[in-house]
This record gives C-alpha cells, structure tokens and sequence, in this order.
C-alpha cells in the first residue's frame, strides 16, 4: 500500500507539473500579446501625441499675440482718450470762452439800449398835506417791446 500511496503522490506531482507548465506558457502567450498591444498603441497614438502637443504650442503662441493685441488696443484707446480731452479741453479755451464772453457783452449791451429805449415814468408831485382823498385806480405803464433785462442777463463773468 505505501507503493500504491507513492504512486498517486507522483501522478499527483506530474499532473500538477503539467498544470503549472502550460499555466506559464499561456501566461507567456498573454505577455507577449499584451507587450504587441502595447507597441502597436503607442504606434499608433505617437502621431495623437505629437499633433496635441503642436496645437497646444500654437494656442499658446495665439494666445500670447492676443494678449500682446489687447496691450496694445488699451493703449491706443487711453492715447486717444487723452487726445479728445485734451482736443476738448483746447476747444473750451479758445472757441467756446470767447464767444461765450462776446454773448454776454452782446447781452448787456442790448439791456443797455432797451433800458435807453424804455421810457421812463415821470416822477410824481407829492401830494399836498390835504384832505384825504380817495385813491385813484392807476393806469398800467405802457409795455415795451423788450422787456428789461433781470440782473443775471446783465452779469460778464
């Protein structure tokens, strides 16, 4: 019987044996299929890879000549936002002041001649210390065609 137990063990062993050798040999297979896998991905995504990286070189080049355009339109519109202000600023002084200036005198000198032209009232007697007398509606002053100016229109400044 010990014979008979030595014998199963050693079929047991060889059954095993051969078990584990195509177990590797399978696992070899797989590797080497997996390792042909691997070569034609990196074959084929190379090309991806490389395409990828010359658009993100270009967007970062575009990127930097936009950034570069805005720093430049900036300064072109506060340049020319200066330039109007100053344009304006130069406008007031020389065009706009003066006749500005001439309206007022033209303004005062018409209140002038409106105030020669406008006859005046002439100035009442004062009325004897008499009896009291009953007073008189008054008759409105005759209206001009100008009326006098108010004291703001007769103001240089």
């Amino acid at each position: 019987m010990s014979e008979l137990y030595l014998g199963l063990i050693a079929l047991g062993v060889i059954v095993m044996a051969t078990i584990q050798v195509a177990a590797v040999v399978v696992a070899i297979r797989a590797s080497r299929r997996v390792g042909e896998m691997a070569v034609r991905f990196e074959h084929d995504v190379r090309p991806i890879i490389v395409n990828l990286q010359k658009v993100s070189e270009e967007a970062a080049r575009a990127s930097a000549q936009a950034a570069a355009q805005v720093d430049r339109l900036d300064t072109l519109v506060a340049s020319i936002a200066h330039r109007v202000e100053d344009t304006a600023a130069t406008l007031q002084r020389s065009i706009l002041q003066p006749v500005r200036d001439g309206l007022a005198l033209l303004q005062s000198l018409q209140g002038l001649i409106a105030s020669f032209r406008e006859p005046r009232a002439p100035a009442a007697p004062h009325p004897a210390p008499e009896a009291p007398r009953r007073p008189e509606p008054q008759a409105e002053a005759p209206r001009s065609a100008h009326p006098a100016p108010s004291d703001d229109e007769l103001f240089i400044g």
